[in-house]
């Protein structure tokens, strides 16, 4: 099933892709469908990523799909030919993507994710850009940085499914930056704390030309939009 999908997404030259390719071969040959790197920022760049996603003028509702029960956040849509202007918009975000961003993907679908008691996320694959053009379009792969975990967290665990057989039940960990395939299927187990789970949340696609021009250079969605 893997080698099918990988078929089908990767239709366009190999040396485009060839970065993303060993990594995903990397994760196709341990049998796994993530990665993850531990102590991937400074506390003090953690502090400052929490602070501006709660504090943001866009910060409210979640825009994302009925499978996101009562989470919060906003959404960052854009090109990787227009990042300058984003980081200009969003400062505190550049390091994040000049670490988390796939050199070989050419679309991004930003998310600040937060989970309160009693949120949770139901199983879905990610496919948000598919909005644009109503095409599904599942990304090469999605990025979650871990900005937030309260100490008294209960549940919130990332649940990974590819078969039946095949499940993964990763206890988010602050400070982790971790990576899996985006035709994974995946949902986040109900939350129970004082505080505030977050994380950043970025779905990475390689479009076609003619796909790639469907979506818009830089588009911010926002619940708070939304009210006015």
């Amino acid at each position: 099933m893997g080698g099918e999908v990988y078929r089908n997404i990767f239709y366009l030259t190999e040396n485009r892709y060839i970065k993303l390719i060993y990594m995903i071969n990397s994760l196709l040959e341990d049998k796994k469908c993530y990665s993850r790197q531990l102590n991937a920022f400074s506390t003090e760049y953690l502090k400052t990523l929490k602070s501006n996603i709660l504090n943001s003028p866009y910060f409210g509702a979640s825009q994302l799909s009925g499978n996101f029960i009562q989470t919060k956040g906003f959404s960052v849509i854009f090109k990787r030919s227009v990042i300058a202007e984003v980081e200009k918009v969003f400062p505190y975000f550049k390091p994040y993507l000049d670490t988390a961003l796939k050199s070989s993907c050419n679309a991004f679908y930003l998310n600040p994710l937060i989970l309160e008691s009693s949120t949770y996320i139901e199983s879905h694959v990610d496919c948000s850009i598919s909005e644009y053009g109503m095409e599904m379009t599942i990304p090469n792969l999605v990025s979650v940085l871990y900005v937030y975990v309260p100490s008294d967290l209960q549940g919130g665990e990332l649940v990974l499914q590819q078969s039946t057989e095949q499940v993964w039940e990763i206890i988010p960990q602050m400070n982790t930056l971790l990576y899996f395939l985006g035709w994974t299927m995946h949902s986040v187990n109900p939350v129970k704390s004082s505080q505030k789970r977050i994380s950043l949340i970025c779905e990475q696609y390689n479009l076609s030309e003619s796909r790639l021009s469907q979506i818009p250079d830089f588009e911010i969605k926002s619940g708070v939009n939304n009210k006015e």
